[in-house]
């Protein structure tokens, strides 16, 4: 076992490496990600300026607009595409012949790359914070809860990016199946509008999905629109989804494998 963790290490070392070799890409995601902040800002802050909506009052939209800049920048920023290239230029085919275990590898490469965002995060919450003031959590509590639901973004973003680029064993494509889930989980996670302003029917489709898990589990427990018992359970549903992605992947996996083709040989 001690064996396997210092593989997933050395996994994470090289991609967290690799990204962040290209520094311009830092910049990049801090300007696309920070512009598209600032106009949500003057965006909600003229909605609201009459009073509250749904729940949302300015100070409270200020926390969720920082707190979907967090999980969009980890989330879109993270290295994707370095996994579909392998299955679609076959060398899918050479990694299953090495003694790693293809979905545990690509997990670490994965979470290095998410990793590789934090300086982009950290930069764009500081500043945030002092242009914008945002209340803080609600409690003690919550904020612990907060960066726990944060933290299980992680295997949550792998599970669902690793099981869309699986389907490039079908399509020998991944361009559109990323802008699908891209957009997906951008709508279904709260992350273009909080899910309280959706009709009641749209809220019950997006929370039978993942993706709310992504900003409005985070946002509600920071905000306090949940107590700590509904906290707690919205964590078990977000570790859930997480554990149960793992597992279907693996199945997805077994199944595709039969179909790997390497192109040109």
């Amino acid at each position: 076992m001690t064996h396997g963790f210092a593989v997933d290490r050395a996994f994470v070392t090289v991609s967290l490496k690799r990204r962040l070799a290209y520094k311009t890409q830092w910049i990049v995601a801090l300007v696309l990600g920070g512009g598209a902040m600032l106009v949500s800002m003057a965006l909600w802050r003229n909605l609201l300026s009459g009073g509250a909506l749904s729940g949302y009052d300015w100070d409270s939209m200020r926390a969720y607009i920082i707190i979907g800049f967090v999980t969009g920048t980890l989330v879109f920023g993270a290295a994707d595409w370095y996994i579909a290239d392998r299955i679609l230029d076959g060398h899918v085919a050479i990694d299953l012949t090495k003694p790693v275990d293809f979905q545990r590898a690509r997990a670490a490469e994965y979470v290095g790359s998410m990793i590789s965002t934090v300086p982009t995060v950290v930069v764009g919450v500081i500043g945030a914070w002092l242009l914008f003031d945002p209340p803080g959590p609600v409690s003690a509590t919550a904020g612990v809860l907060t960066v726990l639901s944060l933290l299980l973004v992680f295997p949550l973003a792998f599970g669902i990016t690793y099981l869309s680029i699986l389907v490039c064993f079908w399509t020998k494509r991944y361009l559109g199946i990323m802008w699908l889930r891209e957009a997906l989980l951008g709508f279904f996670s709260g992350m273009m509008i909080p899910l309280a302003f959706m009709p009641s029917w749209l809220q019950a489709v997006a929370w039978a999905l993942p993706f709310p898990h992504f900003t409005a589990t985070p946002a509600a427990i920071y905000l306090g629109h949940v107590d700590t018992a509904g906290a707690l359970g919205l964590l078990a549903a977000e570790a859930a989804w997480g554990v149960g992605m793992w597992i279907g992947a693996r199945l997805v996996f077994r199944h595709a494998v039969k179909k790997v083709t390497v192109h040109g040989g």
